[in-house]
């Protein structure tokens, strides 16, 4: 492991409302930070827990870059972390209409909280979207 090795930490904030752009943005963002040679993660919380179920990404694409189900799929593919806020999970996902039951997460997903993602944002950066 290098010690130029960091950890990048993209905190997405954003659901649906903006059609997937700030969504297409932050796993861009961690698709590039892989590309350098670090670990991504991409954090999901508030409204942009929506990104951490099955699903949620179809249909969605932004010009000029990969629909964003494929993008989430590379992404994972090359290593890339996603973490969905553990309140979140359990208080965004009841009830809402926007989101699945949690049991339709997206199987690579995990489930952490903030000194999770202060954790690995001490050993490196974060960006938020």
């Amino acid at each position: 492991m290098s010690e130029d090795l960091k950890n990048v930490v993209v905190i997405l904030t954003v659901g649906k409302s903006d059609g997937g752009k700030a969504a297409t943005m932050a796993f861009s963002c961690g698709m590039s930070a892989i590309a350098m040679g670090h670990n991504a993660v991409v954090f999901l919380t508030s409204d942009g827990a929506v990104w951490g179920y099955q699903g949620s990404a179809d249909g969605t694409q932004i010009q000029g870059f990969l629909p964003l189900r494929e993008l989430i799929s590379q992404y994972l593919e090359q290593g890339g972390r996603i973490i969905l806020c553990s309140v979140c999970h359990r208080t965004c996902s009841v009830g809402s209409p926007e989101l699945p039951p949690v049991a339709e997460m997206v199987p690579e997903t995990e489930i952490g909280g903030f000194a999770t993602i202060l954790e690995l944002a001490m050993d490196g950066m974060s960006v938020t979207f």
